[in-house]
């Protein structure tokens, strides 16, 4: 009986692993590679949870290390929570929080709080593991707006963020994100699929 039990568990525990996706990207700058980011999509029955991760090391009037980190929860497709935090240095740098109740969407940043009460279901953090709907408004957790993208070739986006108009260009290959591109105020920077 003992053996059986431990087998089931082990059994359970490929099945939830099977359910987890995760991908690796060099982040570079000039095509010199400057850092790594990870992203992870966890399915688990009806809620599925998005984590990225990054670090890279950016040499501007100086050595910078920026890291962010963000978690959103989605349940029935539709966001439930996200949180957000970047750091340069080792020192908060800007934040979001993202709550819902009743419907009604409250975001938390830099002290000051606003609120949506439209189901959010499309954010940016989908687009490491799924081809946008071209057209379509996708959510910025960060800044809280709705930005549209569109597609320009059969596997390649632009999407163009609404508050500070930085484009991103987003190529997949076989409905995986191979590569994005984004236009910085300050500099351009790559991030490429790992081999």
């Amino acid at each position: 009986m003992k053996h059986i039990y431990c087998l089931l568990l082990l059994l359970s525990c490929v099945i939830l692993n099977a359910q987890d996706l995760s991908s690796t990207y060099t982040i570079s700058v000039a095509n010199i590679t400057v850092g790594s980011l990870t992203a992870t999509k966890t399915i688990d029955g009806d809620k599925t949870t998005y984590t990225i991760d990054s670090e890279s090391v950016i040499h501007l009037l100086g050595e910078t290390t920026i890291t962010t980190s963000f978690v959103g929860v989605f349940r029935n497709g539709v966001l439930e929570s996200s949180a957000y935090t970047s750091e340069k240095d080792g020192h908060p740098y800007d934040s979001s929080v993202i709550s819902e109740s009743n419907g009604i969407y409250t975001i938390s940043r830099k002290g000051k709080k606003t609120t949506l009460s439209n189901p959010i279901t499309l954010v940016t953090c989908m687009l490491y593991f799924e081809k946008p709907v071209s057209g379509a408004q996708y959510f910025d957790v960060l800044e809280a707006v709705y930005s549209p993208i569109e597609s320009t070739t059969t596997n390649t986006y632009l999407y163009t963020d609404s508050s500070n108009n930085e484009k991103t260009t987003y190529t997949y290959a076989n409905n995986v994100l191979e590569q994005g591109t984004t236009n910085h105020t300050l500099y351009n920077f790559t991030f490429r699929l790992k081999e």
